[in-house]
C-alpha cells in the first residue's frame, strides 16, 4: 500500500525523478504571497522626490516579498545549475526562449538608459518590482519550464500553491466578516519588528469593513490572485477522477469563489468571467455529456449568488452592474454626457481659459481688474458682492458657475484668489500681477501647464479614475518604442503636475499616481514596447500550444487535467491585467503557473508524438 501511495504521488517514473528539487519553487508560490511584515524605509533621492512628501515609508506588503523573491530565485538557480551539471535535468529545446530572452534584454537596457536608475534597479516605494525582480521572474519562468515537468514536481508545486491560497482565502473571509487579524493587537505585534512594537496601538490599515485585502496589499490584487486560483481549482474539481481530491477541492474552490466575489475587485471578477467562458467553450462536450452535474453546479452558483446578494443588501449586483455601466460609458460618445465636463484649462499671458464640454469661460486680469468672456470673446456681464466676494455672471449659460474672488492686493502688487466652482468641481486659482496660477491643496501656487492626453475625454472617472490615468499615460508611449523609462518608474514619468486633471478625476489635486492600472500599458512604458511585444509573443506561443492540445482532449490523465487548469488560470490573470498591475504579491505565482503550463504542454506534446509514432 505504501508503494501504491508513493506511485500515486510520483507517477510511474518515481525511481529517478524526485520532487525535492522543486522545493524552492514550492516555497516561492507558498511563502511569497503570505509574507506580511513591517519595514520602515528611509526615503532619499528619487524615492523621496516622487513619493507623497513623507521621508519614511512603513511597508508591510512589498519590501520583504521582493527580498524573498530574490533569495528564493538565487536558491532555485543554484539547485537548477547543480542539476544541469549532474545531468539529472536536461534543458528542453523551445522557441519560446527567444521572446523570454528579448524581454529580459530590454528590461536590462531600459534600466541602463533610465534617468532613475535607483528606482529602475530596485523598484518604487511600496512596490519594489525593479529590474532585479523582473529578471527573477524570467529565471522562475525558465527554470519552472525545465524542472516542473514530471508528476511529483507538478503535484508539489500545486499543493504548495493551494495551501497558500487557503491561508489567504481564510484571512480574506475573516476580514470580510469583521475579524481582520491585522487590525487586532496580537496581529499587529506579529507583523511589526521589535523596533516598531510601540506603534502597535496606533497602526491603522486604510481599508474599512467588508473589504478583503488579505496578505496581498490591496483588494485589486486579491482580485488578480483569485482570478487565477478560482479557475484553477474549479477546473480541477470538474475533471479530477480521484474522489479524495474532489472532496478536498470542493471547499477550496468555494473559498476561492467567495474571495473573488467579496474582494470588491471588478477586474478580478472580469478575469474570472473571461476564464470561465473559455473553459465552457473548451469543455462544451464534457459539460453537455455530464449535463446533470453541470445543471446542479449552475443552480448552486446562482442560488449562492442570489443569497449573498440579499445578505449584502445588493452589493454583488451593484458591483457587477458597475462593470456594465463602465463598459457602456466607455462605448458611448462624450457628446452624450448628461453632466458638462471640463476639457481643458490653459493660461496665456493675462488670460485664464476654462474649456467645458458645453461652453467656455475666459477670465482676463488687466491691472488687477477681472473681466469674464465666452468662447467668442464676448464680455459676460457680472456683478461682485463685496461682502462675500461672490462674482455673479449675468448670463444663463453660466448659471451653474459659482465664482468667489478674494482680494489679497497690497500697494506693490495686484493679487486675487479666484475660486471657480461648477457642480462638484472646485478649482482655486491665483492672479498675481495679471498672471494666473493654480493653488494646490497645500496652498502653494503652481504653474498651469499643458499636459498631453489621449482619449477618455469626459470619462476620466471611468473605472475608479483609470480613464484619467490611461489618457495621460498613452501619449508617453511614443517615447518608449525601443526602451522604456525603466522598470517601476511609472510614478516618476507620469505627469504628477497635472493638478487640474487630478482634481477632475479624483476630487483632489494631491493624488500620487504610481501605477498604470493596466499591466500591458505599464510594461510598454516601463520596459518598452519591444518588451511588451516579447511578452505578448510568450503568451501567444503558449496559447497556440494550449488550444491545439486541449480543444480535442478527453482529459483522462493527470497532465491534461493540470494543463487545462493552468491554462484557464493564466487566462483569468491576463484578463484581470487589463485593469490591474503586476505586483510582487501575485506576479511570482503567475510566472510560475505560466512556466508550469508551458512545461506540461511540452510533456503532452511529446507523449502525443510518441503515440503517433507507434501507430
Amino acid at each position: 500500500m505504501q508503494d501504491d501511495l508513493y506511485k500515486e504521488f510520483y507517477g510511474e517514473e518515481y525511481d529517478d525523478k524526485k520532487w525535492y528539487s522543486v522545493i524552492p519553487i514550492a516555497l516561492l508560490v507558498f511563502l511569497i504571497p503570505i509574507i506580511v511584515y513591517g519595514k520602515q524605509v528611509n526615503l532619499t533621492g528619487n524615492y523621496y522626490r516622487f513619493w507623497n512628501g513623507a521621508s519614511q515609508s512603513l511597508d508591510f506588503f512589498s519590501y520583504y516579498k521582493s527580498m524573498w523573491i530574490v533569495i528564493l530565485t538565487v536558491l532555485l538557480s543554484v539547485v537548477f545549475l547543480v542539476s544541469v551539471l549532474r545531468k539529472s535535468i536536461k534543458i528542453q529545446k523551445m522557441s519560446i526562449y527567444i521572446p523570454i530572452g528579448v524581454y529580459s534584454l530590454f528590461v536590462i537596457l531600459s534600466t541602463i538608459f533610465s534617468k532613475y536608475k535607483d528606482i529602475a534597479v530596485f523598484g518604487f516605494v511600496e512596490r519594489y518590482e525593479g529590474m532585479i525582480v523582473l529578471l527573477c521572474y524570467m529565471a522562475i519562468l525558465f527554470i519552472t519550464i525545465n524542472m516542473v515537468n514530471h508528476k511529483s514536481a507538478v503535484k508539489a508545486v500545486l499543493i504548495a500553491l493551494i495551501a497558500s491560497a487557503v491561508v489567504i482565502g481564510l484571512i480574506g473571509i475573516f476580514q470580510y466578516f469583521g475579524h481582520d487579524i491585522f487590525k487586532s493587537v496580537s496581529g499587529k505585534k506579529l507583523i511589526l519588528p521589535a523596533s516598531l512594537q510601540s506603534m502597535a496601538g496606533k497602526l491603522k490599515f486604510q481599508f474599512g469593513d467588508k473589504i478583503i485585502y488579505s496578505t496581498l496589499y490591496h483588494y485589486d490584487y486579491v482580485g488578480s490572485y483569485m482570478a487565477m486560483l478560482f479557475p484553477l481549482t474549479f477546473t480541477m474539481l470538474l475533471l479530477v477522477k480521484n474522489k479524495i481530491y474532489k472532496l478536498c477541492l470542493i471547499p477550496v474552490t468555494i473559498l476561492m469563489f467567495l474571495n473573488l466575489l467579496l474582494c470588491h475587485s471588478r477586474a478580478g471578477v472580469l478575469g474570472g468571467i473571461i476564464s470561465l467562458i473559455v473553459l465552457a467553450i473548451i469543455l462544451r462536450k464534457h459539460l453537455i455529456k455530464n449535463y446533470k452535474i453541470t445543471a446542479a453546479a449552475l443552480v448552486v452558483v446562482i442560488a449562492g449568488g442570489i443569497g449573498f446578494n440579499i445578505y449584502s443588501k445588493g452589493l454583488l449586483s451593484d458591483r457587477i452592474g458597475s462593470l456594465f455601466k463602465d463598459a457602456g460609458q466607455l462605448m458611448s460618445s462624450s457628446k452624450k454626457a448628461k453632466t458638462p465636463y471640463l476639457k481643458d484649462v490653459t493660461q496665456n499671458n493675462n488670460e485664464l481659459n476654462l474649456a467645458f464640454s458645453d461652453n467656455t469661460l475666459k477670465v482676463i486680469s488687466n491691472k488687477g481688474k477681472l473681466t469674464f468672456k465666452d468662447a467668442s470673446d464676448n464680455t459676460i456681464k457680472s456683478s461682485l458682492n463685496s461682502k462675500n466676494g461672490q462674482e455673479v455672471l449675468n448670463d444663463k449659460r453660466y448659471k451653474d458657475f459659482n465664482i468667489v474672488v478674494t482680494d489679497y492686493s497690497d500697494t506693490s502688487s495686484n493679487k486675487y484668489g479666484i475660486q471657480i466652482n461648477r457642480n462638484n468641481l472646485k478649482m482655486p486659482f491665483l492672479s498675481y500681477n495679471d498672471h494666473f496660477t493654480f493653488t494646490d491643496e497645500k496652498g502653494d501656487s503652481v504653474e498651469i501647464k499643458d499636459v498631453p492626453k489621449l482619449g477618455f475625454e469626459g470619462k476620466e472617472q471611468l473605472g475608479s479614475a483609470r480613464g484619467y490615468i490611461w489618457s495621460r499615460s498613452l501619449p508617453l508611449l511614443k517615447h518608449t518604442i525601443l526602451f522604456g523609462y525603466g522598470p517601476d518608474t511609472f510614478a516618476a514619468e507620469f505627469p504628477q503636475n497635472d493638478y487640474i486633471g487630478k482634481l477632475t478625476a479624483y476630487g483632489t489635486s494631491t493624488m500620487l499616481v504610481d501605477k498604470a492600472h493596466d499591466l500591458y500599458l505599464a510594461m510598454g512604458l516601463n520596459t518598452g514596447i519591444v518588451s511588451l511585444i516579447a511578452f505578448i509573443a510568450i503568451i501567444v506561443m503558449y496559447f497556440k500550444s494550449s488550444i491545439k492540445l486541449y480543444f480535442t482532449n478527453d482529459y483522462e490523465e493527470f497532465f491534461s487535467i493540470v494543463g487545462l487548469s493552468v491554462f484557464i488560470a493564466v487566462i483569468g490573470y491576463l484578463g484581470a491585467a487589463f485593469f490591474n498591475d503586476s505586483i510582487v504579491s501575485v506576479a511570482p505565482v503567475f510566472w510560475t503557473l505560466l512556466g508550469l503550463g508551458i512545461a506540461v504542454n511540452a510533456v503532452l506534446k511529446n507523449d502525443k508524438a510518441k503515440a503517433e509514432e507507434q501507430l
